[in-house]
């Protein structure tokens, strides 16, 4: 149809920069009038590359992972690869399932998220001689590169804005920990700078919520002020239970931070909803992501695994800390 051969046609869809103007121009308005796109099956086949990648999530109800996706999107796009994109709901057997889902689609690489998965996993990874990272995940694994969020250190950042405004008895609400390895690295952080400051700390003065949900946090923060009277300042591992939080003392009562003080953790898009400001420990959600994907394509590219400098964290400051009533 446009008078040149397979080969430029090749050409022009693989690399434009080999073909003359005249006969690219040609080409590309033939590709046009057809709609024409290419069969990647048919690509896959030749190159034994699907130009693809799977991305595991925990979930996608909470607002911390949509920054992580796009992360991952903007680098697989730019380095030309489609994203494959799978919730596990907090589910190692769930997550087992989309990885083999992913698998039999003969995507490149997969990025797990978090270090909660099936026992089996990375054992069918292996077999497979498929490449795999993980985000968000403190533990790591044998022979995989992990990405892991600075969250002990952001969580003791928290602490330390808490205290220097003077406050000596904080209590803690935090997320699941059990299946949330980072989650649990936040509340050591938090428990290991109260200890380093000399804090007195109480059995009642940790809550775990049962999950991320307003009536999760709000439950959770009447435990902690009917268990842990005395607390002026509340330090949450994620923002989106820091609102449920202000949200259960204002109910109860206390003003914030006018009776006591809140601090979140994360940064994520919730906190713009909260009221007052919510003070906060920003953490960087897409870069982690974007790392993860930027690792992925380097070792699908046999290219070898870069040590990687720590991510960072930065204390942002809202209108939820104030110095103690009493």
């Amino acid at each position: 149809m446009a008078g040149v051969s397979v080969a430029t046609v090749s050409r022009v869809i693989n690399n434009k920069a080999l073909v003359t103007r005249e006969k690219l121009e040609r080409v590309e308005a033939v590709l046009a009038r057809v709609n024409y796109i290419p069969n990647n099956s048919a690509r896959a086949l030749v190159k034994r590359r699907t130009m693809s990648a799977g991305l595991i999530v925990p979930t996608l109800s909470n607002p911390i992972f949509a920054p992580t996706i796009a992360g991952v999107e903007t680098v697989l796009a730019g380095a030309g690869y489609g994203l494959l994109l799978a919730c596990s709901d907090r589910d190692p057997i769930k997550e087992f399932g989309h990885a083999c889902t992913m698998i039999e689609r003969g995507v490149d690489g997969l990025i797990l998220t978090g270090s909660y998965r099936h026992p089996h996993l990375l054992e069918l990874i292996a077999s497979r001689g498929a490449i795999a990272v993980s985000q968000d995940d403190p533990v790591g694994a044998p022979g995989m590169t992990s990405i892991r969020m600075p969250d002990a250190r952001a969580m003791a950042c928290a602490i330390d804005a808490l205290v220097e405004r003077g406050h000596r008895r904080i209590g803690i609400v935090t997320g699941p920990t059990i299946n949330t390895a980072a989650i649990a690295e936040r509340v050591r952080g938090a428990i290991e700078r109260l200890d380093s400051h000399g804090l007195v700390r109480t059995p009642g003065d940790v809550v775990e919520t049962m999950g991320y949900f307003d009536e999760d946090a709000r439950a959770a923060t009447q435990h902690l002020l009917t268990s842990s009277p005395d607390v002026t300042a509340i330090a949450c591992t994620g923002d989106i239970l820091a609102i449920g939080v202000i949200s259960q003392c204002g109910r109860s009562g206390r003003n914030v931070p006018g009776d006591i003080s809140v601090i979140g953790c994360g940064q994520t898009v919730m906190a713009q909803f909260a009221d007052p400001v919510l003070s906060t420990v920003r953490l960087p959600f897409e870069q982690m992501g974007a790392r993860a994907a930027s690792e992925l394509v380097r070792q699908i590219n046999g290219e070898a695994s870069r040590d990687l400098a720590e991510l960072p964290y930065e204390f942002v400051p809202g209108a939820t800390l104030a110095a103690p009533a009493r």
